[in-house]
């Protein structure tokens, strides 16, 4: 009965030995899992504030077309979080009716791992509003 329990006792420890090195194993992509998905986020949710920070410069030119620096600042204003050097505004007026706003940002990717691998290190994020201005 002694033996028993304490061969029991040897496959349990073996047992726990055993989960802790298949956690130890896999932990390392499943933080890399994690890191990806804050990534892919943070890329969503930059993309969006350019778009949105292009059709706010395109909306106050459609205001004042010929205020260049007043579209570039309002476009600057709705890019809330995002660094501002990494901004480019681009302001043409393609017809006399219309204005195009023109907004690029590049994106870093804080996995350096996922960065190496996609080879994408800054992502460039774009996006362009056009709006009519004639009543």
């Amino acid at each position: 009965m002694a033996l028993t329990a304490s061969r029991d006792r040897v496959r349990n420890a073996r047992a726990r030995g055993t989960g802790l090195v298949e956690f130890a194993l896999i932990l390392p992509v499943l933080v890399l899992m994690l890191f990806s998905i804050l990534d892919l986020g943070r890329g969503i949710y930059a993309y969006s504030v350019v778009s949105n920070s292009a059709r706010e410069g395109a909306r106050y030119g459609t205001i004042a077309p010929t205020d260049v620096a007043g579209i570039e600042n309002a476009t600057r204003n709705a890019a809330i979080a995002l660094n501002p050097d990494e901004l480019t505004v681009q302001v043409a007026q393609p017809t006399d009716d219309t204005i195009r706003v023109s907004v690029t940002f590049n994106f870093r990717l804080v996995t350096p791992l996922v960065a190496q691998a996609a080879g994408l290190n800054p992502l460039v994020l774009h996006s362009t509003a056009t709006m009519y201005t004639g009543y």
